[in-house]
């Protein structure tokens, strides 16, 4: 029984031994992908980093940065483990390949002392010629050729379970060695990650002490955002009160046209059978006088017969127009459909940007006690950055907001595109622009904050824009 469960405790080993090699290969994968974000978020740091590191791109990368780093300590710690288990195993098949060796070492030595009882070839033949029939002679040849192999097998065996002692030995060195580069890796991790944790605290503890004034900032942010979206409707109320005017005006053009249409074929009419009425008055004249002509010389006339006169005729009644509404119009329509078809697969309004700030009521990224109302989302993006189309269509307002910053709205056809808080605009009101088209360049303020606020608009209704942007 101890036997049997001592073979089962070795098999159920080296079943995880040989596992230990992928694990750690994938732990390793991670560390390397997590070490490179963790790079690529020390450049955004650099970017963005300012004097008092107010800005909401430093702390939101900050935060990413502490999150990563506190997955690759998690990372390292279970990386160590596996390597922990891998020396620990290796150790064990490094004393199951001993205990083999010196097995294996007996026997053969057991082997060798036969071998050098019975090395006399006249032993060899006395023991073939001893035997009592020809089949077992056969079998006693067979026999010593069997077991001169058993020999060479056996000094085989010794060499290989040497080697797989050395090689084993090796691996546990290397696993060694590597456990020690990942505690040294934990010990800066730890470290690097007490410091911006201390860092974090910092820029936390100063946005609370400026929790009255950054609240102010952002209720005037707030005022000047209503205003902009005020300034939006009322330029969508009215693009849809020229177009319903428009509208409008194109069918009492059409009613006009259909009217003055009926009018000319009336009066053709009239003059038509004006003419036949003439005509038939002037032959029952011709007939009179005809008949009056024969009663003077006693002749019967026959009675002729009029033409009938011939049928009028119908007027066609003039085709109506089809009617044309402000999201039907041919180019409404086919921008609109193609617009709303892509809904899900826009491209972004910059080139390289994250979300900072969701659609609708959202918690201020620092004070959680303070909301903001988002008519769009905040994109946070690299300064020098310009924002860029997400869709082809018409330039329908270039807008002036507070501070001097600018807003560009684009027209889709019923639906309407924002990019706000632009510090130069590339377009002018009236102009076709095409999709992924730069129409200004976002603005930087002192906070080194490169935000865009981008809208998407059905007629006078805010839509969420991740809903239409791929990947938002």
């Amino acid at each position: 029984m101890k036997r049997i469960l001592a073979f089962f405790l070795l098999f159920s080993s080296l079943t995880i031994f040989a596992q230990v090699p992928y694990n750690k290969d994938e732990l390793r994968k991670k560390s390397r992908a997590l070490s490179s974000e963790i790079a690529n978020l020390n450049k955004n740091l650099n970017s963005t980093k300012t004097g008092s590191k107010k800005s909401l791109l430093y702390i939101k990368n900050l935060e990413k940065k502490i999150n990563a780093q506190n997955e690759l300590v998690r990372v390292t710690t279970r990386e160590r483990k596996v390597l922990e288990d891998e020396i620990y195993l290796s150790q064990l098949e490094i004393n199951k390949l001993r205990r083999e060796l010196g097995e294996l070492k007996r026997e053969y030595k057991d082997v060798l002392v036969n071998a050098y009882k019975n090395k006399s070839l006249q032993n060899k033949v006395l023991f073939v010629l001893s035997s009592k029939s020809f089949t077992e002679a056969y079998r006693r040849i067979k026999y010593l050729e069997k077991y001169s192999g058993f020999q060479g097998k056996k000094a085989e065996e010794i060499e290989e379970k040497q080697a797989a002692i050395v090689a084993t030995v090796n691996q546990r060195k290397a696993a060694i060695a590597d456990k020690e580069k990942i505690l040294a890796k934990q010990q800066v991790l730890r470290e690097n990650l007490q410091l911006q944790k201390q860092e974090q605290s910092k820029i936390l503890e100063e946005y609370q002490n400026n929790a009255e004034e950054i609240a102010a900032q952002i209720r005037e942010k707030q005022k000047e955002n209503q205003q902009l979206e005020s300034q939006i409707q009322r330029i969508i109320e009215e693009e849809i009160r020229i177009a319903r005017e428009k509208e409008e005006a194109e069918r009492k053009r059409r009613e006009e046209e259909a009217r003055r249409e009926r009018e000319r074929l009336a009066k053709i009419e009239a003059e038509r059978q004006a003419k036949l009425a003439a005509e038939r008055r002037a032959r029952e004249e011709a007939e009179a006088k005809r008949r009056e002509e024969a009663n003077a010389r006693g002749e019967e006339v026959a009675a002729i017969t009029p033409e009938p006169a011939p049928e009028p005729e119908p007027v066609p009644e003039p085709e109506p127009s089809p009617e044309k509404g402000y999201a039907s119009t041919s180019e409404s329509a086919t921008l609109g459909a193609s617009f709303a078809a892509s809904k899900g697969r826009l491209p972004w309004p910059v080139a390289r940007g994250e979300v900072v700030g969701r659609f609708g009521r959202q918690p201020h990224t620092v004070l959680k006690n303070i909301y903001e109302n988002h008519a769009g989302v905040l994109i946070g993006t690299s300064k020098g950055s310009a924002a860029r189309t997400v869709y082809g269509g018409t330039v329908q307002a270039i807008m002036t907001i507070s501070g001097g910053n600018k807003a560009v709205m684009v027209s889709h056809g019923d639906h309407f595109t924002v990019y706000n808080n632009l510090s130069s605009v590339f377009v002018n009101k009236g102009d076709k622009v095409s999709a992924k088209q730069e129409i200004g360049r976002v603005y930087t303020d002192s906070d080194g904050n490169t935000i865009l606020d981008f809208q998407v608009w059905r007629g006078t209704t805010k839509q969420d824009p991740a809903g239409w942007v791929l990947g938002m």
